[in-house]
């Protein structure tokens, strides 16, 4: 085999290689955290598409490197191994669809599955729904305060 050959075959692959391992955050923001743990100290915060670099992984977390050097761990929910290309709008491209959207039916979650929900469960109060996803973030002393309280374990 001729050393063009070699290398024409090298510089095909070797872009795979280097692909392996990197996971995209496929969610609005998340954090790099100390330890596998919702709870543990937030060390980065990440933000959709942003990439790293898969290191290992334990009960559903990834420890990760990120491509400014920070190790720390994320769950795998906030990941996806598919890469995620942002556009220069908020729009998809070709389409009337934010990224927002995109996002929510990303989880199975759109305008149609919610007006069907609501059609077979018109007896709930979908406005405590809405009053939760504008509450403001709770503190961190008040969630271990929770957790202590009700004894949870983590």
């Amino acid at each position: 085999m001729s050393l063009l050959r070699i290398t024409m075959i090298g510089l095909f692959i070797l872009p795979i290689f280097l692909q392996a391992g990197v996971l995209s955050v496929q969610v609005k923001q998340t954090f790099l955290r100390a330890k596998p743990s919702f709870l543990s100290k937030p060390i980065l915060k990440l933000g959709y598409a942003q990439k790293v670099q898969e290191k290992s992984s334990k009960n559903g977390w990834y420890f990760v490197k990120s491509f400014s050097g920070v190790n720390g761990w994320i769950h795998s929910s906030a990941l996806s191994s598919k890469a995620i290309v942002l556009s220069r709008s908020d729009k998809v491209s070709n389409t009337d669809v934010s990224q927002s959207e995109v996002l929510m039916a990303g989880k199975g979650f759109n305008k149609q599955v919610e007006d069907e929900h609501k059609r077979h469960n018109n007896s709930l109060n979908f406005s405590m729904v809405d009053k939760i996803e504008h509450a403001k973030p709770i503190s961190r002393k008040s969630l271990y305060n929770f957790v202590s309280y009700g004894k949870l374990k983590l």
